[in-house]
């Protein structure tokens, strides 16, 4: 099922009918203005009609008023009612995050690991035997980008790509795509249950994300099977989405929560390494099999009060920006096949420009929710200096370090590590929890953010009341931001930064 629907601000019933006798209110309240204005013509108009008495009442409230009054009055009045209903009206249930657990996956499937004394030279000189289907160019440029990348010689593969240095053909099989995703969706959500003390009986929903492989059954149905979650659960199954699904499934799950009281949603979130390693020629197209990684990460989200007491962070927004509709973002980032009819994904040179584009429009909505005004007043000082007046000055990126405490962006790779980092103008520090999972773990598609706020909650920690800003990219072109608020102290030691294995 797909995710590509923007914000939809659904109101619950009571909030439409508030709406519906604001609106209807507002109107009435300007043609009683009109009225006045013109109450010399319209009283002559319908004086032997039935509104003769409507304006005669009409007449006799204002006339003893000055004409100035009588509309600063109405004014008020539909102000006040602006208002009211903005304060009254019934606001979105909350949203709470009660945990999240990322993977940390065993030590034997470590890419290069001294405890198995397999060195990155060795793995490639593996992987240049005569009897293993990697070729040339593959090796050469895998070796390349490994050395510049940022990766380390720590991240986590699956096991048919780890016996790849032993020279097993990298041959696609479904039985072991299966295994390797419902492993670390498995494991994942068998451990944010135990962590939160829930049942799965206690699910009221199930979010899945994976991305490029989508088996039948559903990799959604196939967890319901697995943990037999009740006949009633709702299910959805995102694929397609790359690495911004996990923000997408998180709109989907407010939206879900915002008119069905007292619920929970469970989202799991991993990405398929071994069904979709490419084996042919094209650069473009191999930058996936060196930067991707094996990873996962599952939480839960909640709307019951009660839940409050428990939770670690409230969601306060989503934004979400789609750019599909322009050629050049749209294939920044796309599966096809090549010359030679092998299929990967293809990443294009334009994909730092297209991603800082989506990122320039995502934060300027984004802006109007989170940023204070005196940022806001720069950046509107700004943009009518330079579109109004006409004035030669580089355009202005509000600070979001006034906005946020803590910033959880998508590691994708160096590259973008640094255009992001260099736009929000975030200092070392502060790109650290980008820096170091990705070193750690590579590439882990939706579950990226995840592991950098693992990364936040273990080395910085966080304040009751601290910012988190969640922030993604994916194919398509998207780009998606979530706000979360800190409701306890939170500076666990997650498995993830630990040596020892989850399972």
């Amino acid at each position: 099922m797909s995710g590509e629907d923007g914000d939809r601000g659904i109101l619950t019933g009571c909030g439409k009918r508030a709406l519906n006798i604001c609106c209807r209110y507002a109107v009435h309240t300007l043609l009683f203005i009109l009225a006045v204005l013109l109450r010399g013509p319209l009283l002559d108009m319908h004086k032997n009609g039935t509104m003769h008495f409507v304006w005669q009442a009409a007449q006799d409230t204002l006339y003893t008023l000055p004409l100035i009054q009588a509309l600063a009055l109405e004014a008020a009045v539909l102000a006040f009612a602006i208002l009211c209903f903005s304060y009254l009206r019934p606001a979105r249930k909350p949203t709470y995050l009660l945990d999240f657990y990322c993977l940390r996956p065993p030590n034997r499937i470590r890419l290069f690991s001294l405890w198995l004394e397999l060195s990155r030279a060795q793995f490639m000189d593996g992987c240049r035997r005569p009897n293993h289907a990697c070729n040339d160019v593959l090796i050469e440029f895998s070796e390349k980008v490994l050395e510049i990348s940022g990766l380390g010689d720590r991240t986590f593969v699956p096991d048919k790509v780890k016996r790849a240095a032993e020279g097993e053909d990298l041959g696609k099989s479904f039985a072991e795509a299966v295994d390797e995703t419902e492993t670390a969706l498995i494991v994942s959500i068998r451990k944010v249950l135990h962590r939160t003390g829930l049942k799965p009986c206690q699910i009221d929903a199930l979010i899945v994300n994976c991305s490029a492989f989508a088996p039948v059954p559903s990799l959604s149905a196939r967890m319901v099977h697995h943990f037999k979650f009740r006949s009633d659960i709702r299910t959805v199954n995102l694929s397609g989405m790359g690495c911004a699904a996990s923000i997408i499934a998180i709109d989907w799950a407010r939206d879900m929560l915002a008119v069905n009281p007292n619920k929970r949603v469970l989202i799991a979130s991993t990405e398929n390494i071994s069904w979709n390693i490419y084996k042919g020629k094209q650069r473009s197209m191999l930058i996936t099999n060196c930067i991707f990684r094996y990873g996962g990460v599952a939480y839960v989200l909640s709307n019951i009060p009660a839940d409050r007491r428990r939770a670690k962070y409230q969601l306060r927004h989503v934004v979400r920006t789609h750019l599909g509709s322009d050629n050049e973002a749209y294939n920044a980032v796309i599966q096809k096949e090549d010359d030679d009819g092998l299929v990967g994904v293809k990443i294009g040179k334009e994909l730092m420009k297209v991603a800082g584009r989506a990122l320039k429009v995502n934060i300027t909505q984004l802006g109007q929710k989170v940023l204070p005004l005196s940022e806001q007043l720069i950046f509107a000082g700004n943009f009518i200096a330079r579109k109004v007046l006409g004035l030669s000055m580089a355009p202005y990126t509000p600070d979001f370090k006034t906005a946020f405490d803590h910033f959880c962006i998508h590691p994708g790779g160096k590259a973008v590590i640094s255009e992001v980092g260099s736009q929000l103008r975030l200092s070392r520090e502060q790109c650290l929890p980008m820096l170091v999972p990705f070193e750690r773990y590579g590439n882990t598609s939706s579950s990226s953010t995840w592991y950098a706020w693992s990364y936040v909650e273990t080395f910085q920690g966080v304040k009751k009341g601290d910012r988190v800003w969640q922030l993604s990219f994916g194919s398509g072109f998207k780009c998606a931001s979530a706000v979360w608020v800190s409701l306890s102290n939170n500076d666990e030691k997650h498995d993830a930064w630990t040596d020892t294995p989850s399972w």
